[in-house]
C-alpha cells in the first residue's frame, strides 16, 4: 500500500506526504515484527513480556523495553517517545 502512495507524492512532488508516507511504510515494518513475536510467544507458551512499549509521537515507531535517545525511522529525541503499558 505505502509504495504506491509513496509513487504517487513523488510524482506530485509532495514533499510532506513522501516523509508521511516513508515514516508509515517503515514503522508498519516495524509493527509486523512486534506482532510476529508476540504470535510466537502465545503459540510457545511463553509470556510477552512484562515491559512496556514506548511509541514515538512523529512517527509512530513503537520499542520495547526502553526508548532510545534517538528515533531511527524519523529522528525523534528521546523525550518524544510516550511510554505505553
Amino acid at each position: 500500500m505505502y509504495p504506491v502512495f509513496i509513487q504517487r507524492a513523488v510524482a506530485e512532488k509532495n514533499v510532506a506526504a513522501q516523509t508521511s508516507f516513508n515514516f508509515a511504510d517503515a514503522v508498519e515494518k516495524v509493527h509486523h515484527g512486534l506482532y510476529v513475536k508476540a504470535l510466537d510467544s502465545v503459540a510457545a507458551g511463553k509470556p510477552s513480556g512484562d515491559f512496556a512499549y514506548y511509541v514515538c509521537q512523529r512517527c509512530g515507531n513503537t520499542v520495547e523495553k526502553n526508548a532510545p535517545d534517538k528515533c531511527p525511522i524519523c529522528g525523534a529525541a528521546k523525550k518524544l517517545f510516550k511510554k505505553v503499558e
